[in-house]
């Protein structure tokens, strides 16, 4: 494994402020919170893209740590109410009037992939490489969609109010 490198290092600084922010989502409004997050997704994505190329792909299971990001996921969606849910392009196309994307589901998603690996950063300097490959294997699989979906759908929700 790849030592600590200064990418991984700005990384993990960007992800543990992710992280506060998200622990501390009940001392704010809902509206400001979600301003705040949208403004630290820019730096969160371009720290990861700095990593790129630092390290190998692990292997992402997104059956780690299910019952944790379920209860924050219900946290996070009873504090957001009804400006959780937003149209997803399959529920236009399907037509059901239900919608099923959730600014809660990739919150959650985002949060315990940083999560997951700060406690390999936090281990020490040989394990930078393990917690790189984490961010990495889980922004190809699963996170990187997440921030996308969150960054696009908070443009509109944060700019309405």
């Amino acid at each position: 494994m790849a030592s600590s490198t200064p990418a991984a290092a700005e990384f993990a600084k960007v992800a543990e402020k992710f992280c506060r922010l998200v622990d501390g989502f009940s001392h704010y409004e809902p509206l400001d919170w979600l301003a705040l997050i949208s403004r630290a997704l820019i730096p969160l994505e371009m720290a990861v893209r700095e990593l790129t190329g630092t390290a190998g792909i692990g292997e992402y299971s997104m059956l780690a740590d299910i019952e944790q990001r379920h209860h924050m996921f219900v946290e996070l969606k009873t504090f957001l109410g009804p400006m959780d849910d937003y149209w997803t392009d399959a529920d236009l196309e399907v037509g059901d009037g239900v919608m099923t994307g959730s600014l809660a589901d990739n919150i959650t998603e985002i949060y315990f992939a940083l999560k997951r690996g700060l406690a390999f950063w936090h281990k020490g300097p040989g394990e930078a490489g393990a917690a790189v490959s984490e961010w990495l294997s889980g922004f190809d699989v699963n996170w990187g969609y997440h921030l996308a979906n969150l960054r696009s759908q908070l443009k509109h929700k944060v700019t309405l109010h």
